[in-house]
């Protein structure tokens, strides 16, 4: 499915990824974990075009992406839910899933796509024609990921879906991104600092360090590593 091989990264002169290396099979559900600054976020930048200044390869079954901008990429089928959200907060919660597929999909297929979400998130369908910006903080992240899921993507790629969120919303957050792998055939990339939610859904696990991956195992025996656990599981 996703390929990453011996990926550096550049902001300027500041090398912030490091001959990187992850692999992410078809429906499988990979975890990306590290500090701030151990360059996950820059990692996914690469991947989706965002950044332009690196090395190595990027394949999306079988084909190399790393050449072309965001918008071909994302086509392709690869959806990047970034930090922060990003809605469109003058549009309606329907308004923003359209715009998200519309580019993608089109008529019967992109009205299934939105029930799906729909069914996904039932708060999201009860405030269909409510504003994004007056949505809560965990309504806006779940329109985030409805946006992505809505243009039938081979693979969601998620930038600290948590961050920010009350524990009882990223719970139900992280069984969303659970689900979606079922109900949307799905496969997902997800870059999350908070360990514990995100080694409960994922398969397998990489962990980064100073823009290196410096662990990977399955999410199981991650989850049982004594580094990862004083690391990043509270002991």
């Amino acid at each position: 499915m996703l390929s990453v091989r011996s990926v550096s990264a550049w902001y300027d002169d500041v090398q912030a990824l490091h001959e990187v290396s992850i692999d992410v099979e078809k429906g499988e559900v990979v975890a990306v974990l590290g500090a701030n600054g151990a360059g996950k976020t820059t990692l996914l930048r690469t991947i989706s075009g965002l950044l332009r200044k690196h090395t190595g390869e990027i394949l999306l079954d079988g084909t190399r992406i790393e050449r072309f901008g965001p918008e071909r990429i994302s086509v392709m089928g690869v959806s990047h839910v970034p930090q922060g959200r990003r809605i469109f907060p003058g549009l309606t919660v329907n308004e923003n899933l359209i715009v998200g597929g519309v580019e993608h999909v089109s008529g019967k297929v992109l009205e299934e796509n939105m029930d799906k979400v729909y069914s996904l998130f039932p708060q999201l369908a009860e405030r269909r024609r409510q504003l994004g910006w007056s949505l809560s903080g965990g309504e806006q992240q779940m329109l985030a990921m409805g946006r992505a899921l809505v243009s039938d993507p081979k693979i969601m790629i998620l930038d600290e879906p948590s961050l920010g969120l009350a524990p009882v919303v990223v719970r139900e957050l992280f069984r969303a991104i659970d689900d979606s792998r079922r109900t949307h055939n799905l496969t997902i990339l997800v870059v999350e600092q908070n360990a514990h939610m995100a080694l409960q859904i994922a398969d397998r696990g990489y962990v980064m360090e100073s823009g290196r991956v410096v662990l990977a195992d399955t999410a199981a025996a991650l989850g049982q590593n004594p580094l990862v656990r004083e690391a990043y599981l509270g002991g």
